[in-house]
C-alpha cells in the first residue's frame, strides 16, 4: 500500500489519479477533512486526516504502508518531520520537491537511514538525474564534465511552484553559474541558454570528479533577460496567492519539455535525450513509479536508488495527454 501525503494539493491530486488509474492500493493523507472527503472515490483507496507537523498522526498514517509519496511544500519549512516519520516507521520515501536546500539537508541528515529516502522525484529533476547517469555509464564513468540541459515550452506553473520559484530565484541567479550562458545542441536545435543550479546537487552525488553544469531554458528568458528575473519575481509574491491552484488539463497538455544530458571526457562524448508533454501529469507517473522501485538505504539521488534505463522504459509512452520518451543519441 502506498501512502500519499498532500493528497488535496494540485500535485497530490494528480498523483492520486495515477494511483487510481493503476489500481494500486493507496492511502490519501491531508490535513483538511472536508477537502479530503471531496476527492473522488476509488477502489483500494483509504483517506486519513493528518497534519505534517503531528508526529503521532504521521506514524499512524504510515502504519502498514510500503512506501510514502510526499507532495507537501514548501518542503524546507514543512516536510522535515515527514522524512523523520518515514525513517522512524521504516517506510521508503519519495517526494516532489524542487528545493535544492531541502535536498541538501535530506542528503546530510538522513544519510544513514535504514530505508531509501529519495527527494526530487518529480519532473523538475528525476529525468535529468537519470539521463545524466545513463550518459555517464555509457561513457564508462570517466567524465570531466556532465552537462544537463532542460528546455520547456508552453509551461504554466502551479501556485506552489510559483512560490518555490520566487523563494529560489535570488540564490539561483546570483550564483556564478547564473551569470554565464552556453550554446546547447538540443536535438530540436541549438540554443544559447543560461547556466543555472537546477538539480546539480543530486547529479553531483554520482558524478565522480566530473564538473556538473546545468542549464534551464524558457522561451523569452535566456541570457541577459534571465538575469533580470530575481528582481521581477521578488515583486510577484502578493500576486502568486491569487493565481489558480494550477493550470487546467488543456493548458497542461500544451506544455512540453526537452532534456539533453551529456557526459564528456577523454574517451569522447555520450548523450541521452528525454522529451515529454504535461510536466505535472508526468510528475504523477514518475512519483508512483519511483515509489514502487526505489531500493537501498539512506538518503539518495534518484539515480542512486533506481535503475535509470529500466525506470525510463517503465514510464515511457503516451496516454490521456501525458507523454514521455527517451533515447540515446549517436556520438
Amino acid at each position: 500500500m502506498i501512502a500519499l501525503l498532500g493528497a488535496t494539493g494540485y500535485t497530490g491530486k494528480l498523483v492520486a489519479e495515477e494511483l487510481a488509474r493503476r489500481r494500486l492500493p493507496h492511502r490519501l493523507g491531508a490535513r483538511d477533512p472536508q477537502r479530503l472527503a471531496a476527492l473522488p472515490t476509488a477502489d483500494d483507496r483509504e483517506t486519513f486526516v493528518v497534519d505534517a507537523a503531528e508526529a503521532t498522526r504521521l506514524d499512524a498514517f504510515l502504519d502498514g504502508a510500503d512506501a510514502l509519496i510526499n507532495t507537501v511544500g514548501p518542503f524546507l519549512r514543512l516536510s522535515v518531520p515527514v522524512v523523520e516519520a518515514a525513517v522512524r516507521s521504516g517506510v521508503p520515501y519519495v517526494d516532489s520537491t524542487g528545493e535544492q536546500e531541502f535536498m541538501s539537508l535530506v542528503y546530510e541528515r538522513f544519510a544513514g537511514a535504514p530505508v531509501p529516502i529519495v527527494p526530487a522525484c518529480a519532473a523538475e529533476y528525476i529525468p535529468q538525474d537519470l539521463a545524466a547517469a545513463i550518459a555517464l555509464g555509457d561513457l564508462g564513468g570517466d567524465a570531466s564534465e556532465i552537462g544537463v540541459h532542460t528546455r520547456t515550452t508552453g509551461a504554466l506553473p502551479s501556485r506552489g511552484t510559483a512560490r518555490t520559484t520566487i523563494e529560489m530565484a535570488a540564490s539561483m541567479f546570483s550564483s556564478p553559474a547564473g551569470r554565464r550562458v552556453r550554446r546547447v545542441p538540443f536535438p530540436s536545435g541549438a540554443r544559447t541558454v543560461p547556466e543555472l543550479p537546477f538539480g546539480d546537487r543530486a547529479i553531483a552525488r554520482h558524478a565522480g570528479d566530473a564538473r556538473v553544469v546545468t542549464t534551464f531554458s524558457v522561451p523569452g528568458f535566456s541570457g541577459p533577460v534571465a538575469r533580470l528575473l530575481p528582481a521581477v519575481l521578488s515583486r510577484l509574491g502578493p500576486i502568486v496567492d491569487r493565481l489558480p491552484e494550477g493550470p487546467s488539463p488543456r493548458a497542461r497538455h500544451r506544455a512540453r519539455f526537452e532534456i539533453l544530458a551529456e557526459a564528456i571526457g577523454a574517451g569522447g562524448r555520450a548523450a541521452v535525450t528525454c522529451w515529454g508533454r504535461d510536466v505535472y501529469g508526468i510528475t504523477g507517473r514518475f512519483l508512483v513509479e519511483a515509489a514502487l522501485r526505489v531500493e537501498g538505504g539512506g538518503a539518495m539521488a534518484p539515480a542512486e536508488a533506481l535503475e535509470p534505463a529500466a525506470f525510463f522504459d517503465a514510464v515511457s509512452g503516451a496516454h490521456d495527454g501525458v507523454e514521455f520518451g527517451w533515447r540515446r543519441l549517436p556520438t
